[in-house]
């Protein structure tokens, strides 16, 4: 599996946890929220708190960065 595809799939399936969490909580907490205002706030939040995806350019190839929103450490797959 090349890299790059390794890590659409981390960041796809972190989105996908992040927005059923997010999901669930909002409509835990407002009961009568209309489900279009429920699904774009849950999109916009998630895609907040999802890690972005970056390529940098070394010496030895391509190197996929995952970094997070609330964490200065960043996650390298090579």
């Amino acid at each position: 599996m090349k890299t790059s595809t390794k890590a659409g799939l981390y960041v796809f399936i972190i989105f996908a946890v992040i927005y059923i969490i997010v999901r669930f909580s909002i409509q835990a907490i407002f009961t009568d929220i209309n489900q279009m205002i429920l699904a774009v706030l849950s999109a916009v939040i998630t895609v907040i708190l999802t890690p972005q995806r970056r390529i940098a350019k070394k010496q030895s190839g391509d190197e996929i960065q995952l970094k997070w929103l609330f964490s200065k450490k960043i996650i390298i797959l090579k």
